[in-house]
C-alpha cells in the first residue's frame, strides 16, 4: 500500500512525504504491532527518517493510520516504524477533566531530613559523592524507547553551556536525549535579542512542530515532536511513543518552528525555535504523548543571583516543569548554567549558597559554604537534594511557589582552623554571662580572635557542665544527638534545617546534664523519673523509636566567619550559684 504522511522541514509550514508499507511487525510491543513504512520526498531519501518527526501522521488511502515514531541510524534508505492510531487515541480520554499531576512517590520526609543532616557531619570528599549518589536517585527512570527503532524526538536548547550538559550527562539519558541531540545541546549560544512575532498558524493541526519544554527563561531546553491528530473537543496527539514516561503530567506546549533539518550519517535531526507556549501536555504513554488545547501548563518560577568577585551582581530568571521528579534536577541544571555563566572560569574558588524554596508552609531553606576545584558541584548538588526533599517525599503536594537560588564567589579557597577556646572564668552562675575568647587561624598562620558571651539562664541547675565550642559539623552532630526527633511536617522540616550548622560557622554553647527520652516525633526534657519508668517501660526489646536523652543545650551563640572554619573544643566549667559571705 502507498500513502503520505505531514511534517514541518521549515518554518511552520506543514508539508507532504510519501509512505509506502512495507509490512508488519506484530507484537513488536504488548499487544501491539508496528507497521514498516519507506519514506520518500522533502529530500528523505537523503536524510533518512529525521528526529523531530516523532508523531509525523501517515495515511493510507486518506485514512489516519498512525504516526511515524522510530527509525534507524546508518539505514541506506528511509525506513520508519509507525505506532497505530487505535493505540494512541485513548491517550488522553475524551470529554474528561485533566487528571491531577501525579502525587509525589520519594522518599519520606524523615528520610530526607536525616540525609541532609548526615551530609553536614561528613568530609567534603564524601560529601560530594552522597551528593552525586542522591542525585542519580532523584532522577526519573530511564525513557522506554518506541519498539522497533529508535525514537525520534529532537531535543534542543539555548544558553546551556557544554559543561553542564556533561555535568548532567545520566540525567539527559533518563529524558531520553540521544547522543546526536547531546551533542546539539551545548552548541546554541543564548539570544539576547527579542523574539519575533510568531508566524505560527492560530490552530493547531495535524502534522504541525511542537515543542514541550522542561525549562524556559534565560536558558531554553525542550523536545520538539510533530502533532499526529487534533480532536474536536480540543484534545491532541502527538510522538507515537512516549516522552519521559512520566504518566500523568503538565509541561507547556508551543508552536514550533523549524530552522532547518542537519543531515547526519547516524541520525539526521530537526533543528527548531519553540515559542510561547499555548497548550499543555497531560499524560505521557508508551504509544504517545496527548494534551489539550484549552490553555497552557502551570510551571514554577526558579531564580538564581550570583554576587562576588567584585563584578556587579548578575539575576537569572526561569520557569521549570513542576512535576516532583523533574523539578529538583531542572532547577539543579538552571543553578549550574547560571554559574557557569557568571563565572566561566573552573578554578579553585571559595562558594557560600542559600537555597530557599517557597512552599504553602512556608519558606523552607538551606545555607552552607563549600571550597575547592567542586564547590559549584556541591552547590548545585545541594539544590537538587533540598528541591527533592521537599516536592517528591511521603507528604505529597508541597504548593511550591518558588524556588531562590543565591550564591557568592570568591576567587581562591580560604579556611580557619580553630586553636582555642577561653573561657573569662571555669564558674558562672545562673543568670550570669560567660565570655569567651575564640582564637582561629588562618593557613598564614595569621590568628584572629572572637569574644562570644553566653547568658545562663536563671533556672540552669547546679554542678558539672561543659563549654563546646564546634564546628558546623560537629555541631550539627551534637545537635542531632541532644534532640534526634523526626520532622513530620513541611514547617517541622524547615524547623530542622535552621539546626544544621553551616561549614562558616561556629557553635558556642553551654550542655548541661538532662534526663530525657525522643520519641520519633518530639524530644522531652527534663522528666521526672516516673516518666522516665513509664518510657522505658513501653519500649519493646530492640525498638529503636523511643531513646534516652542525657544533655540539653542550657545557651548557645552562632558566630559566623567569611570563610570554612573547623576545629572543636570542650572545656569542663562549674555551674555554681553565688552565695552569700559566711555560708557554706
Amino acid at each position: 500500500m502507498k500513502g503520505h504522511g505531514l511534517t514541518v522541514v521549515k518554518g511552520h509550514g506543514v508539508e507532504r512525504f510519501e509512505v509506502e508499507v512495507l509490512g508488519v511487525v506484530r507484537n513488536a510491543a504488548a499487544s501491539r504491532s508496528v507497521i514498516l513504512v519507506a519514506l520518500s520526498g522533502l529530500d528523505l531519501e537523503e536524510t533518512g527518517v529525521v528526529a523531530g518527526m516523532s508523531g509525523s501522521p501517515v495515511y493510507l488511502d486518506g485514512k489516519l493510520v498512525g504516526a511515524v515514531a522510530s527509525g534507524w541510524g546508518f539505514s541506506k534508505r528511509a525506513i520508519a516504524g509507525v505506532t497505530p492510531i487505535e493505540a494512541m487515541a485513548s491517550i488522553v480520554p475524551p470529554g474528561l477533566p485533566s487528571p491531577p499531576a501525579r502525587p509525589a512517590s520519594g522518599a519520606s520526609l524523615a528520610d530526607r531530613a536525616a540525609f541532609l543532616a548526615r551530609l553536614a557531619t561528613l568530609p567534603e570528599e564524601s560529601r560530594h559523592e552522597e551528593l552525586r549518589r542522591s542525585l542519580l536517585d532523584s532522577l526519573p527512570g530511564a525513557a522506554p524507547s518506541a519498539p522497533g527503532g529508535a525514537t525520534l524526538l529532537s531535543f534542543h536548547s539555548t544558553g546551556l553551556p557544554a559543561g553542564t550538559v556533561e555535568r548532567f550527562r545520566e540525567a539527559f539519558g533518563r529524558f531520553g536525549v540521544s547522543e546526536s541531540n547531546l551533542a546539539l545541546l551545548g552548541s546554541s549560544p543564548a539570544s539576547t535579542a527579542e523574539p519575533a512575532p510568531s508566524t505560527a498558524p492560530a490552530a493547531l493541526l495535524p502534522g504541525a512542530s511542537v515543542t514541550a519544554y522542561l525549562v524556559r527563561g534565560d536558558l531554553q531546553l525542550g523536545a520538539t515532536g510533530t502533532v499526529t491528530e487534533v480532536y474536536p473537543d480540543g484534545r491532541f496527539v502527538a510522538f507515537g511513543h512516549p516522552f519521559l514516561g512520566a504518566g500523568e503530567l503538565e509541561l507547556p506546549v508551543a508552536p514550533a518552528e523549524v530552522v532547518m533539518v542537519v543531515p547526519s550519517l547516524f541520525q539526521s535531526f530537526k533543528v527548531a525555535n519553540g515559542g510561547e507556549p499555548r497548550y499543555r501536555l497531560t499524560n505521557d504513554r508508551d504509544t504517545g504523548v496527548g494534551g489539550r488545547t484549552d490553555r497552557t501548563a502551570p510551571t514554577t518560577p526558579v531564580t538564581v543571583l550570583v554576587e562576588g568577585d567584585g563584578r556587579p551582581p548578575r539575576e537569572f530568571r526561569f520557569e521549570v516543569a513542576s512535576h516532583p521528579k523533574l523539578l529538583p534536577v531542572l532547577a539543579g541544571l538552571a543553578a549550574d548554567a547560571s554559574l557557569t555563566a557568571a563565572d566561566p572560569t573552573p578554578r579553585e574558588r571559595l562558594l557560600s549558597f542559600r537555597i530557599t524554596l517557597d512552599t504553602d508552609a512556608g519558606e523552607v531553606s538551606y545555607e552552607d559554604v563549600a571550597t575547592g576545584n567542586r564547590a559549584k558541584e556541591a552547590a548545585v548538588l545541594s539544590t537538587v537534594a533540598l528541591a527533592a526533599a521537599v516536592v517528591d517525599n511521603d507528604l505529597g503536594d508541597p504548593g511550591l511557589r518558588a524556588v531562590r537560588l543565591k550564591f557568592g564567589s570568591s576567587p581562591e579557597e580560604k579556611r580557619l582552623r580553630l586553636l582555642d577556646a577561653a573561657p573569662a572564668t571555669r564558674k558562672v552562675a545562673p543568670g550570669e554571662t560567660l565570655a569567651v575568647a575564640l582564637r582561629v587561624e588562618d593557613r598564614r598562620g595569621e590568628e584572629k580572635v572572637r569574644v562570644v558571651h553566653l547568658r545562663v539562664p536563671s533556672g540552669t541547675p547546679e554542678g558539672r557542665a561543659v563549654l563546646v565550642v564546634a564546628d558546623g559539623s560537629s555541631a550539627t552532630a551534637l545537635r542531632q544527638q541532644i534532640d534526634p526527633s523526626e520532622p513530620r511536617t513541611l514547617r517541622d522540616f524547615a524547623t530542622f534545617l535552621s539546626r544544621i550548622v553551616p561549614g562558616n560557622r561556629l557553635l558556642a554553647g553551654i550542655l548541661v546534664a538532662t534526663r530525657g527520652a525522643a520519641t520519633r516525633s518530639a524530644t522531652l526534657e527534663e522528666l521526672p523519673p516516673t516518666a522516665l519508668a513509664l518510657l522505658a517501660g513501653a519500649r519493646e526489646p530492640g525498638e529503636t523509636g523511643i531513646g534516652d536523652v542525657e544533655s540539653r543545650l542550657v545557651a548557645e551563640e552562632i558566630v559566623t566567619f567569611d570563610r570554612p572554619v573547623s576545629g572543636t573544643v570542650r572545656i569542663d566549667v562549674e555551674v555554681e550559684r553565688l552565695r552569700p559571705r559566711g555560708t557554706r
